[in-house]
């Protein structure tokens, strides 16, 4: 692992989203055998320390730039010479086709989904579209980050989120992961599987709550739908932590989840549900044009 960032040639960016800090590059590392494979790294500037700030506030370097006064408010650019938070940067290689398009900036369109589309058009372009998930099941067999795991049941795993630095509790973020390797999304989901989802739920957030302080009613617990890999698992995070996709078009927290299928044997097999889908996905084409040929019928 020496220096293998200096392998690493940066191509382009594919996001640079100012409001989290954070940038998606799209590179490429060539082997030693002259093949070159592509890459994607994930830049994310970790939360201020208050040392960090002191710092900068007291250092030499740093050259503070008036933007702008006006009465009690004040306005500076600080240039520092040298960075006063850590930088978090993950790496995917070799990156596939769906990999550079996932990270790529999006422009989005509301859907609704009704069970008959995702039976006879979502499904099947899920299952041959999707990205693979062998890194979870890697996990899950024991063959993978087995120091990273915070706990594991006979029926789930839950480790640290890859983009959590696993120290500023505000931006906590845990990933937990069903073993079961025939429950794909929420669309799977039923009664049989709520004593799965409570004890899920309970044993993790309590050990949430204990292993780093935080109140039981802190901690949010949701699924994604469409989740970016369809294995089941469940994002808990912070509730000050809104950068997680837990938007109210994507997020489905696992207790209303949980309710949905008391009240409703086969809720999420008769649901509509209503999410985002970024307009060149090729998933948003086939939608549109099974809604244009629904309107000349």
């Amino acid at each position: 692992m020496a220096e293998w960032n200096k392998n690493v040639k940066l191509l382009r960016i594919l996001n640079d989203n100012h409001e989290l800090k954070f940038v998606a590059i799209e590179g490429e590392v060539e082997a030693k055998d002259g093949e070159t494979k592509s890459a994607v790294l994930l830049f994310e500037k970790t939360p201020f320390q208050f040392d960090d700030v002191t710092k900068l506030m007291k250092g030499d370097e740093q050259q503070f730039k008036v933007d702008f006064i006006n009465d009690i408010y004040h306005k500076y650019t600080v240039e520092a010479q040298s960075a006063c938070n850590d930088i978090k940067l993950a790496f995917i290689h070799p990156a596939t086709p769906a990999h550079i398009k996932k990270y790529s900036k999006k422009e989005f369109s509301l859907i609704s989904e009704t069970y008959h589309l995702y039976e006879t058009i979502v499904r099947p372009y899920i299952e041959k579209n999707q990205l693979d998930a062998q890194w979870v099941y890697n996990i899950i067999d024991g063959k993978s980050e087995r120091e990273r795991i915070l706990v594991e049941t006979d029926e789930f795993i839950i480790l640290p989120d890859i983009m959590w630095d696993g120290k500023a509790i505000d931006s906590l973020h845990i990933l937990g992961l069903v073993k079961s390797r025939d429950i794909h999304s929420i669309r799977d989901l039923k009664p049989k599987h709520i004593p799965l989802l409570e004890s899920f739920l309970e044993k993790t957030i309590n050990f949430i709550s204990t292993k780093y302080g935080i109140s039981t009613t802190k901690i949010r617990a949701f699924f994604h739908y469409p989740p970016t890999f369809y294995h089941l698992h469940v994002h808990f995070t912070t509730l000050e932590n809104t950068k997680c996709g837990c938007e109210i078009e994507r997020g489905h927290l696992v207790q209303d989840v949980i309710d949905n299928l008391k009240l409703l044997n086969n809720y999420y097999q008769t649901k509509t549900l209503y999410y985002k889908v970024a307009i060149n996905d090729p998933l948003y084409k086939l939608l549109e044009e099974n809604q244009s040929t629904q309107h000349t019928k």
